[in-house]
């Protein structure tokens, strides 16, 4: 687990700051072109500006919303933080946790420590018995990341924190392995998309053993490190697996750091953190998809559209949190809340996309290294 508890549990009485960031924020030199501040339980326009007038409507009509960062290019040109939030408070991303796992495993495939068609039996070759599926032996890291795995529906969800007995498993290990490994085999790999939970912590498991470290030193070192995001929280299992479905904190303008690494195709200033080639595949439809997002599906990525140059691509968690990009108009947004009413499509097509047209004057802020 990865704790900074002075921010975390840092109080604030700000209710909404209306800024524009360049580059250089990200690594530690805010700029402010405006600021919004109310007093305690209203937001009072300061000008007929569009963005104080973005800032009131979201506090009016949508108040569970707790924040909202909006990039441009290589900056951040909105953000809004309801009176109980600022921008150094980390929120519970959910299954946001899924797409920044797709990362690290892009990372690693980079690396050369694993590959795409690696099977599982070729990841752990000792840690399959008589009792595992002859069929879980094929499943490979491509079938983990788009969710195609092909184990047998109505397994009761894994959850974080559950008590789960530590018992003689495959080769040793907890019960949560024998659990993992055990499950039917229903689908062929690749064949039949399923949201499920486990696939993702199972992947985390994956990355862990392929890379022969902890997967938080390593998110830590090439991930969260480059991109200077460290008041955030990942929470472990008991055998000190990352969890790869859900347990991810992080303030919403690191979430917005994270769209940004992805609208620039892996690069962050002069650093490729991650390959053009493994964002592009990344957010690139890989199935239907289905449920709960009722999009199509790419590496632990939802995709907006069914072409290989999406209109959009997200990461979606319970509630309403968001990561979004959308390449063509060199805009993406992450979204902290507590719940969205009338859903996340709304907001998005209602409030977030008409606002970035009405903020699209030019910002004066570019990466470093950028070309």
């Amino acid at each position: 687990m990865i704790l900074k508890p002075a921010s975390f549990l840092k109080p604030t009485g700000a209710i909404a700051n209306i800024v524009v960031l360049s580059f250089a924020t990200f690594l530690g030199a805010a700029h402010s072109a405006s600021e919004q501040k109310a007093g305690d339980g209203d937001v009072r326009e300061v000008s007929s500006s569009p963005r104080s007038k973005i800032s009131a409507t979201i506090a009016e009509q949508y108040p569970s919303v707790r924040a909202l960062a909006l990039v441009q290019g290589n900056c951040v040109v909105f953000e809004y933080y309801r009176k109980d939030i600022d921008a150094e408070t980390p929120s519970p991303v959910h299954s946001v946790t899924k797409s920044v796992l797709s990362i690290l495993v892009g990372i690693a495939i980079d690396e050369g420590f694993l590959r795409l068609d690696e099977k599982l039996s070729e990841v752990f070759p000792k840690e399959f018995d008589e009792k595992v599926d002859p069929l879980a032996r094929d499943i490979t890291v491509r079938d983990l990341l788009t969710k195609t795995e092909g184990f047998e529906e109505g397994d009761v969800p894994f959850k974080i924190g559950a008590e789960v007995k530590v018992g003689a498993g495959v080769s040793g290990k907890s019960e949560i392995w024998r659990w993992m490994l055990n499950r039917r085999v229903k689908y062929p790999g690749g064949a039949h998309f399923r949201y499920d939970l486990i696939g993702s912590h199972l992947l985390s498991i994956v990355l862990s053993t392929a890379i022969k470290q902890s997967a938080a030193d390593f998110a830590k070192q090439k991930l969260f490190g480059p991109l200077q995001i460290d008041n955030y929280t990942w929470l472990s299992d008991e055998e000190g697996y990352l969890y790869g479905e859900n347990g991810l904190y992080l303030t919403v303008r690191d979430m917005a750091k994270i769209a940004t690494l992805y609208l620039q195709h892996g690069r962050w200033g002069d650093v490729q953190v991650v390959s053009d080639a493994y964002v592009r595949d990344s957010t690139t439809k890989h199935n239907d998809g289905g449920p709960p997002a009722k999009s199509a599906y790419g590496y632990q990525w939802w995709i907006n559209d069914t072409g290989t140059d999406p209109a959009a691509f997200f990461a979606a968690g319970y509630k309403g949190q968001l990561i979004y990009v959308v390449p063509n108009r060199d805009l993406a947004f992450s979204v902290a809340a507590d719940s969205i009413p009338g859903g996340s499509r709304k907001f998005i097509n209602n409030v977030v996309l008409p606002a970035a047209i009405g903020l699209s004057q030019p910002v004066q802020c570019v990466a470093p290294g950028a070309q």
